[in-house]
């Protein structure tokens, strides 16, 4: 459900700037980025690859350094965070990463990475991670059983589902999906964006979904931010992106967007 515009919100981002280089060679890969997320809003985050959306979102982890502007969660500046603030910060904020491969440990199993977690924030009875892993394992429709098996087992769709309930493990208020579902077969894309619009509603979690698909973003997100270039160059509900686009390049994305039904009744035209 869309967060209320009365709500405070629980994410500002004023004036984001992240540059890569030096000098003459200097990347602007996030150039004055301003919005907020309220809690429990879904808002899209879309873009062509190299425009800066998944540097943002690194950033909003402080995986990536900003140079200029201000990240503010729940009214706290997050820039001077740093240890046991940073760590407390983290519980509050989660990332479901691109690659659910690459960001599980291969030398452990699955129910250790998310025992791991809970054990690292504070959970030092080891049943109560066992249980609480199992939980967790059950909410993202996997079974538990599976636990001590390792991410090369497992299919990406499943790996990507694990990356979920980790991020999980420590209830976060605010979940960072950054492409979930790019790398995955199309058929388990609509398993994954139906499995995190399912916990999102259920939580009351705040969602900031990176993409680079328009109909994907769509489908998931109560508000859309188009980024181009490091800036953002329009935002708006689904149906104001997809009905009434203003800026050229929202135009050019959604020119991109496979229709299906009109690529068939062409078919079916030539082939008459």
């Amino acid at each position: 459900m869309p967060a209320s515009p009365t709500e405070q919100p629980l994410l500002t981002i004023e004036d984001v700037h992240v540059h890569y280089g030096v000098s003459r060679h200097l990347v602007k890969a996030v150039n004055g980025v301003t919005f907020d997320i309220r809690p429990g809003e879904s808002v899209g985050l879309v873009g062509e690859s190299g425009c800066g959306k998944t540097t943002l979102g690194r950033a909003v982890m402080r995986l990536t350094d900003i140079h200029a502007g201000r990240i503010c969660f729940q009214g706290q500046d997050i820039s001077d965070y740093s240890g046991t603030g940073l760590k407390l910060y983290r519980k509050h904020v989660q990332m479901v990463f691109q690659d659910p491969y690459g960001s599980l440990n291969a030398r452990i199993s699955v129910g250790k990475a998310i025992e791991e977690v809970l054990h690292v924030h504070g959970m030092k009875d080891r049943n109560q991670r066992h249980e609480k892993a199992r939980q967790l394992f059950e909410a993202v429709g996997l079974d538990p059983a599976y636990m001590d098996r390792y991410p090369h087992e497992f299919s990406g769709g499943q790996r990507q589902r694990i990356g979920i309930a980790r991020s999980l493990a420590v209830d976060p208020s605010l979940l960072i999906a950054d492409e979930p579902v790019s790398a995955l077969d199309v058929s388990v894309q609509v398993q994954i964006l139906n499995l995190l619009k399912d916990i999102q509603q259920k939580m009351n979690l705040a969602l900031l979904f990176v993409a680079h698909d328009l109909a994907v973003v769509r489908y998931v997100c109560d508000r859309i931010l188009v980024m181009n270039q490091g800036k953002v160059v329009e935002s708006g509900t689904p149906q104001e992106l997809f009905t009434q686009p203003q800026h050229p390049y929202t135009r050019t994305l959604l020119a991109a967007v496979p229709d299906v039904e009109k690529g068939l009744a062409e078919r079916r035209i030539i082939s008459s």
